[in-house]
């Protein structure tokens, strides 16, 4: 008698909430920040019930068996493709934002100086930009140094309300990429 209430009754409700567990694990990994173990866990939980169901000889358990199967295959793939790709972003520079723009190259669209803002063309915007500092070859008395429309210059910083400090960038076929004006 023993024997048949644990296939009658006790496997297939264990088999059962092992399904319902794993399901219920997937919905807790969607909500919160962790590094994929309730996925992992789901997935175990997922084949385990379906195991335990099968065993039971539950009516079309190796459909249900199969179809788990496929479930869990798929989420382990996308969890091993989301951990890989998180393991390859770390440790590179940040993309977006302030961060994201230190070092990028852009087009001066009105001159700019020192201590005179002009414009710049960065990322397919246009910002407000300085010179960061007065360049090497730069003669205090010959006046303020100016980098000219149509030139390149680099980001290497941020200013007071989101004015760019940038750098003039000497291209191959240029033989100066700033102009002094008197």
């Amino acid at each position: 008698m023993d024997g048949a209430l644990l296939t009658m009754i006790i496997l297939p409700a264990i088999g059962v909430v092992l399904v319902l567990v794993g399901l219920a694990l997937f919905l807790v990994d969607l909500s919160v920040t962790n590094h994929g173990l309730p996925t992992a866990g789901a997935i175990l939980a997922l084949l385990g019930g379906g195991l335990a169901l099968l065993a039971a000889g539950v009516p079309y358990a190796g459909v249900l068996l199969s179809a788990l199967g496929v479930v869990a295959v798929l989420m382990g793939g996308v969890l091993f493709g989301i951990l890989g790709s998180s393991r390859a972003l770390r440790g590179r520079p940040a993309m977006t934002g302030r961060e994201g723009m230190i070092g990028e190259i852009g087009t001066v669209r009105s001159p700019i100086g020192v201590g005179s803002e002009g414009w710049v063309f960065v990322h397919g915007e246009r910002w407000r930009a300085v010179l960061a500092f007065a360049p090497e070859g730069a003669d205090p008395g010959d006046g303020e140094p100016v980098v000219g429309v149509g030139r390149k210059v680099a980001v290497v910083g941020f200013g007071d309300g989101g004015v760019v400090q940038v750098v003039p960038v000497e291209l191959p076929h240029r033989r100066q990429d700033l102009d002094l004006t008197g």
